[in-house]
């Protein structure tokens, strides 16, 4: 709706401005106050999301381990330097592939409690009323995504490994399994 009140006023202020009369003057004055106020409402709608408020959706999850139901570990792959790490986690026991945590306005926490868990808030962009939603709707930003914030509750039995601390815990095992069947033989 606001795309046609700014075609409206541009086209009455080019009409008051070409054709000479009584009073146009001050209509053209007012058509380019509302292209003025129409621009600045579009750019502040997509620039700082005006006419809209932020709606946070809270998921919670029982945690299984990464790896198996006999070993409890959170695995986690780092990215980069090193500072960005992507988790890795699993719902269900019969989950075949882990689901993974995204990297773009992401906040991951790993905290220390008596049962697994994960708590995921999603916060998203929706329109404030009725109003806001008929005269920017057009640009389709309702449920707009804003931020994901994960929060991993581990019991103090878990371990948080990286994938290749995994693979290294793994060598190891294999290396004392063959060391304990020399031992027995």
């Amino acid at each position: 709706m606001i795309i046609l009140i700014l075609i409206i006023a541009a086209i009455c202020f080019i009409y008051f401005n070409v054709i000479p009369g009584k009073g146009h003057t001050i209509c053209a004055w007012i058509s380019l106050a509302f292209v003025a106020l129409t621009i600045v409402g579009i750019v502040e709608h997509d620039y700082s999301h005006y006419g809209m408020k932020t709606k946070v959706e809270t998921s919670s999850h029982q945690l299984v381990s990464s790896v198996s139901p006999k070993l409890p570990i959170l695995l986690y792959q780092p990215l980069g330097n090193g500072t960005e790490k992507v988790y890795l986690y699993k719902t269900d026991n019969l989950q075949k592939k882990p689901k993974t945590t995204s990297t773009d306005h992401t906040s991951i926490h790993v905290t220390r409690s008596s049962t697994p868990k994960v708590v995921i808030k999603t916060t998203r962009y929706v329109y404030k009323d009725s109003f806001n939603a008929f005269m920017f709707g057009v640009f389709g930003h309702n449920n707009e995504f804003k931020k994901r914030q994960y929060n991993f509750y581990v019991p103090k039995n878990w371990q948080v490994l990286s994938t290749s601390q995994l693979k290294t815990l793994q060598a190891r095992m294999k290396k004392m399994e063959a060391q304990t069947k020399l031992m027995h033989k």
